[in-house]
């Protein structure tokens, strides 16, 4: 694997900081100054902080669809438009399995923070962040679930939905001092990780034997 460019050093190290302190509170100098790059090409490159924060996000969702990109080709494989239930479910369960698996990963966490304050006080950065495979994934995830309930949902309750399904798995990485400290774990590991997937996939066939038994319509 090749190095990171300075570029992407100076982004990761941007996240980072803004993550932490916000646009606001974050500092050019300090953000160049770990970065180990000059004042100047922050100016030069991103037009100054708010660029460079734009530019943050942009670099996120590139970084989202590199992890889930396959996910929804391998939903896509399991589930075409004409797909029967049985796909759907399928498509769903590769789909909630990859998002644990990228929320699980240490390398989220900066960008986690980054994403949890344009959830609080969105701005262009966060429909820049939405407009990436973040949109993708509740769309198919909601046409999916749709197809589980047999055409009996709405498309708002179908949205709603999958919401909570995917509230499940972020709740591992957006919230994970309360899991670390309730759970009374360190680190997760192998065995952390088998826990927490066969808990969600538990979770998941219930509501999606629920709603297609019509239950939840």
């Amino acid at each position: 694997m090749s190095p990171p460019s300075a570029d992407s050093r100076l982004l990761d190290v941007a996240i980072d900081h803004f993550g932490r302190l916000g646009l606001e509170g974050a500092s050019t100098r300090a953000i160049a100054r770990d970065a180990d790059t000059l004042m100047s090409s922050i100016t030069y490159h991103f037009g100054g902080k708010e660029g460079l924060y734009l530019a943050a996000a942009d670099h996120i969702a590139a970084h989202m669809h590199t992890q889930i990109a396959p996910t929804l080709e391998r939903a896509a494989q399991l589930c075409g438009d004409d797909g029967d239930i049985a796909a759907a479910r399928a498509a769903i369960h590769a789909m909630i399995g990859g998002m644990t698996m990228v929320m699980l990963h240490d390398d989220t966490a900066a960008m986690s923070r980054f994403i949890v304050r344009e959830q609080a006080d969105p701005t262009e950065a966060f429909t820049r962040l939405y407009s990436g495979v973040m949109g993708q994934m509740l769309d198919r995830l909601s046409a999916l679930v749709a197809r589980v309930a047999g055409g009996r949902m709405s498309d708002a309750d179908a949205r709603v939905l999958t919401m909570t399904l995917l509230g499940q798995v972020l709740v591992f990485r957006v919230a994970r001092a309360t899991v670390m400290t309730g759970m009374g774990w360190n680190a997760i590991g192998p065995a952390e990780t088998a826990t927490i997937i066969r808990t969600i996939t538990t979770n998941l066939d219930a509501i999606l034997d629920q709603l297609q038994a019509g239950d939840a319509a």
